[in-house]
C-alpha cells in the first residue's frame, strides 16, 4: 500500500514537537506532583533524619526540610509551607540540616528584623546558595557563609525558642548549617517572617501547624 504523503510523513516536525509537548508536560507533572501528593503532613519528600555514621564517637544525620509555595501545593492551600514540618533527629548527635526555599522574600520589619540574625547553629553561621526554582538542581551564583542575612532577603525563619536557634532563610535558596542536638524531647518550632495573610502579616499560614509550624521530636 503507498502510504507516502500521508500526515505523519507530511509534518514530521509537528509530530516531533508534539512528543517535545507532551515529554514537557510530564516533567512539569513529575517536579510538582512531588511536593503536592498527599499533602496533609505525608509528602513524599525526605522523612526526618537520615543517619550518616559515627563521627568521633558521636552518632551524625542529615535533615532534608523543602518550603514550597501555596500555588505548588495547589488549590486549597493557606499558602507556603515547610515539608515536612514534623520531624525527627537524634538525641546528642550533630545535624547538617538543608533548607531548600521555593518561595520568594517577604521582607523583616519593625521588631521582627532581630530574627535576620542566625542564633543556635555551631558557629552560629550559614551557608547561603541561589538555586533556580524551575530547576532546583542548578545554582545560581556562589555560595556564603554568612551570620546575618539582610531583612530585605528574608523569606521565612526557622526558630525553636526553647534551643535559642533561629535560621533566616533566603528566598529561592538553599541553607545549610549545622547544629548539635542534646537530650530526647519534643521542640516547637516556628516561622518568624510575618509571611502571613491579615493585619502586619500575621494570619494563616504563620503560626499555623503543617505550614509555617511544626514539631522537632529528638529521639533518644
Amino acid at each position: 500500500m503507498d502510504v507516502k504523503g500521508t500526515p505523519i510523513e507530511r509534518e514530521p516536525g509537528m509530530w516531533i514537537l508534539g512528543v517535545m509537548i507532551v515529554a514537557a508536560l510530564m516533567a512539569a507533572v513529575v517536579l510538582i506532583g512531588g511536593y503536592a501528593e498527599g499533602w496533609g503532613g505525608h509528602l513524599r519528600i525526605s522523612q526526618g533524619a537520615v543517619p550518616l555514621g559515627a563521627t568521633s564517637g558521636t552518632a551524625s544525620a542529615t535533615l532534608n526540610l523543602t518550603i514550597v509555595t501555596g500555588q505548588m501545593m495547589g488549590s486549597g492551600s493557606l499558602g507556603p509551607a515547610y515539608v515536612p514540618s514534623d520531624f525527627s533527629v537524634p538525641a546528642n548527635s550533630t545535624v547538617k540540616v538543608t533548607v531548600t526555599d521555593f518561595d520568594t522574600a517577604t521582607p523583616l520589619t519593625g521588631a521582627f528584623t532581630k530574627f535576620a540574625k542566625v542564633t543556635g547553629t555551631v558557629g552560629n553561621v550559614m551557608q547561603v546558595q541561589g538555586i533556580n526554582p524551575l530547576a532546583p538542581n542548578t545554582t545560581v551564583g556562589g555560595a556564603h557563609t554568612l551570620s546575618y542575612l539582610a531583612p530585605s532577603q528574608v523569606a521565612h525563619t526557622l526558630t525553636i525558642p526553647q534551643l535559642g536557634l533561629n535560621v533566616p532563610i533566603a528566598g529561592q535558596s538553599r541553607i545549610t548549617f549545622v547544629i548539635h542536638t542534646g537530650k530526647a524531647g519534643s521542640y516547637l518550632w516556628q516561622c518568624m517572617d510575618p509571611c502571613g495573610n491579615g493585619d502586619g502579616g500575621l494570619g494563616s499560614p504563620m503560626g499555623l501547624k503543617g505550614y509555617m509550624a511544626g514539631t522537632m521530636t529528638v529521639t533518644g
